[in-house]
This record gives C-alpha cells, structure tokens and sequence, in this order.
C-alpha cells in the first residue's frame, strides 16, 4: 500500500477514535484520565507498526506535522475545542502531552534509521508504561512523593518500572540474539532509569522524555559485555540510594532528586568517575551555601526572604532548578559525548563550581544586599566553591603544569560568573516566570566556563 494511503488511514482511525470518545463521554461521564490514555494507547499500538508502513521517514514527518496541527486546532479553535477537545483536554493538570508524543514519534523515527527494534521498543515503553502507571496511580496510589506539578505516587511508580522491564525484556529475548542474562539486566537498568525519567517529567513532557531516553540508553547498553552491565547496574542503586538517603539535607523536592541521580548516573556512564565528582560534590556540598539550612537559627530570616524576593527561591526546589544548574554541565557532556574531547571536563568542572558559588550569592538576603559585607561574603563563597569542586579534581589527575595553572585560573572564573549572578540576581528575581530566572542562570554560568576556558582553547590550537 502506498504510504499517502497509510497516512490517510492513521489519521481516519485517529479521527475515529476521538468522535467515539466524545460519544462515550456524553453518555457515560468517565474519568477525564482514563479517557486520554483510551486515546494514548490505541494510537501508540498503532505506532509500532510505522516501520513496516513506512520504509522512509519523510511520510512519517508529514503524518506528524498533520497530527499536530489537528491536535493544536482541539486547543484554539473554539468549536472543535468545545467538543472533540475535550477528549484531551479534560484532566485539570495543563500538559502539551498529545503534541510531545506525535513529536516524539517522527524524532524516534528519524533516530531509529530504520531499525525495527530501536523504535518499537521505546514506543512500546511510552505507549504501555506510562499508560499503565497513570490508571493505576489514579486507582491504587497512597504512597506520594512531591514534584514539579504537585505529586504523584510510588505505586504508579512501580508499575512503571515493571511494564517497562516486560517491554524491554520479552522484545530483547525473542527476536535478538543478545544473551539472556544481559537481556534480564538491561530490562532492570531501563526501568529503573525510565522510571526516574518518567517521575522527574512535568506538564506531560515524559512523552518526550521516556522515547528519547529509552532510545538512548537502549541503543548504549546494547552494546555492553555482562560485567559492564551489573557495573551500570551497581552504579544506577548506589546513585538512587544516596540521594534518598541525603534528601533531607537538601532544597529539592522528591522528583528533582531523582533527576539529580539520573544526571549523576548519565554523567558517569558518558564520562566516568571523573566526570561523576563535581556534580557529586555540588550535590553533597550545596547545603553549606544556602543560609536556611547550614544556620538553622535563620529560619525567619528566610521567611523575610521570600516575602522581599518572590516565591522564586521558595522551601523546596524543582527539576527545572535542577536542570538550570546542571545546564552548563550538561552542555560540556553532551560535546564531550559528540567529540570525545577530553580537554572539555575542565569547562565542565568551573561551570558546576561556578553554580556552586551563585547558590551562595542567590540566599544573599535582600536586606542591604548592596553592603560591603555582602560583597566581601561573594568572595568567600567563590573561594569555598572552588576548592570543593576544582581541589579534588587536580588531586584526581595529580600535579602538571596543566592542572596547575587550570586551578589557579579557575578562582577569578567562579568570581566573576558569581559578581555576574550578584548584579543579575535583583533583575532576575523580578520576573514573572521561575523558568526565566532559571535560564538567566544558566546563562551566565555557561558564558563562566566558556570564557575561562577559552585560553586553553587557544593554546591548544595554536600547539596544533
């Protein structure tokens, strides 16, 4: 069949599937979740078998932007938003989910390449998973944990995990010739990594997440001998018990931790342990610069705090907090994972010692936040920062001339990206949006390492 006749015939059944669930909401009044993923499911059933209807992506990409553009019209066309819209749009939470996923599916069709595996696996996951996890964490869940948009549930949680496994397991078993006690951990691996991605996704962004992710982790993992995967294994338990067991020592709440275990885990698989210790380091030793937790005694400080700044510094923080400390970071792993420079940890380590320091400077009390003591403390806490973050990595590697002078030359870079943040911060705090302050500083520690490490760049390529 001609794949414009398959697209044709995706979005009739689409089409068909939406007027019979509004017919069904009229009649029956049912659950607002369960009727988005009556929609989830038959449509991401349907997906897994896009490799077989299409041999190319472009079709896919045409059925995808069409999809979107039907699905936007549900949102903003005030007839079809009054009936068929709400078909999805009936739950109470906002979520631009329905339009991650039609995404997510032309994305994980172009990355796939045309292997059969490596896509029906993750839509599988997204698909089966996710559903599963929202019905019975609606139905059965008790157990909560905290999150961006409110909370979700440990029973939800767990379903995940195991529909994820069975969805990774069985598919690995039957039609690859992967070994059967590699195919039981690498179904081990993804739940529980998946599940991470799936607890830490807000306003229904898993539907982008946990595709992509799964891709990802699918694809290296693959690749892997026995003892590398009880190593990632071993190294996925050791990650989620000690930041649960630090939790209470921490701003985050429940889901940003996890994301800081999943970005702890994605830094030492890429990189290794010397790419694991100074997000590992920030981690346990940021405590020490928010004044609200290292001297108790300040609690009404901080609630003055609050009231003078916003609700932006707030008693907990998001994933979206974590995200924009770990951005820079992230940045230099994803280029050292592309080019497998390993000249970029030394940005990567200054741009987390520099965010170390901006959390000192960001619990500066509005209370005569121009003074000289003020000041003089942006100084101590560039100086704490840098030692806890870039001493240990010089003693890692040992004394050169290079890590040296790359220590020495990163104090004045944390400075001055913390005087940067100092005279941004009162600006920032303004705004209307927590994720404009959060990309505000990510901004400015990024443009830190970039600019300290900039000399070696140019030292390096004129040695070359």
């Amino acid at each position: 069949m001609s794949p414009w006749l398959n697209i044709i015939l995706v979005l009739s059944i689409l089409l068909g599937l939406m007027l019979s669930l509004r017919a069904w909401q009229r009649s029956q009044s049912p659950n607002p979740e369960l009727v988005r993923k009556l929609v989830h499911i038959p449509m991401g059933l349907m997906t897994l078998a896009f490799p077989w209807l299409f041999n190319s992506p472009w079709p896919v990409t045409v059925l995808g932007g069409l999809a979107i553009a039907f699905l936007l019209s549900l949102r903003f066309v005030p007839l079809l938003s009054k009936n068929l819209g709400s078909v999805l749009g009936g739950v109470k939470r906002r979520s631009w989910g329905e339009v991650y996923f039609t995404f997510s599916i032309v994305t994980l069709f172009w990355l796939a390449d045309g292997s059969r595996l490596l896509f029906t696996i993750p839509m599988l996951i997204l698909t089966l998973a996710d559903a599963i996890a929202a019905l019975i964490g609606v139905r059965y869940g008790k157990t909560r944990y905290t999150t961006a948009e409110g909370f979700k549930s440990a029973e939800g949680s767990l379903a995940f995990f195991m529909a994820t496994f069975f969805s990774v397991h069985i598919p690995l078993l039957l039609v690859t010739p992967t070994g059967r006690a590699e195919t039981l951990v690498i179904a081990i691996i993804m739940g529980l990594l998946v599940m991470v991605l799936e607890a830490i996704s807000w306003r229904g962004i898993d539907n982008l997440f946990i595709p992509l992710g799964s891709f990802v982790l699918l694809r290296s993992h693959l690749t892997l001998d026995l003892p590398g995967l009880l190593a990632r294994l071993a190294a996925t338990v050791l990650l989620v018990i000690l930041v649960i067991l630090w939790r209470r020592r921490t701003t985050l709440n429940d889901s940003a931790i996890l994301g800081a275990a999943f970005i702890g885990y994605l830094a030492w698989s890429l990189g290794g342990f010397p790419w694991l210790l100074p997000p590992l380091m920030l981690f346990l030793t940021y405590p020490l610069f928010v004044p609200w937790i290292a001297s108790p005694e300040s609690h009404q400080a901080r609630r003055w705090f609050l009231t003078e700044w916003g609700p932006q510094p707030g008693t907990t923080h998001t994933m979206s907090m974590v995200l924009s400390v770990c951005a820079g970071g992230l940045l230099w792993l994803l280029l050292f994972g592309l080019s497998d420079r390993s000249s970029l940890l030394y940005p990567y380590t200054l741009s987390f010692a520099a965010n170390l320091a901006v959390v000192g400077v960001a619990g500066i009390f509005p209370q005569n936040y121009w003074s000289v003591q003020n000041r003089l403390a942006i100084i101590g806490y560039s100086i704490k920062a840098w030692l806890l973050i870039t001493l240990p990595m010089m003693l890692f590697f040992g004394f050169s001339q290079v890590s040296v002078m790359g220590f020495l030359v990163a104090l004045p870079a944390i400075f001055l990206t913390a005087i940067a943040f100092y005279f941004c911060q009162p600006w920032l705090r303004q705004q209307s949006s927590d994720n404009l302050s959060n990309c505000g500083r990510a901004m400015i520690t990024v443009s830190g390492s970039c600019i300290a490490w900039l000399p070696f760049l140019l030292n390096n390529l004129s040695a070359g």
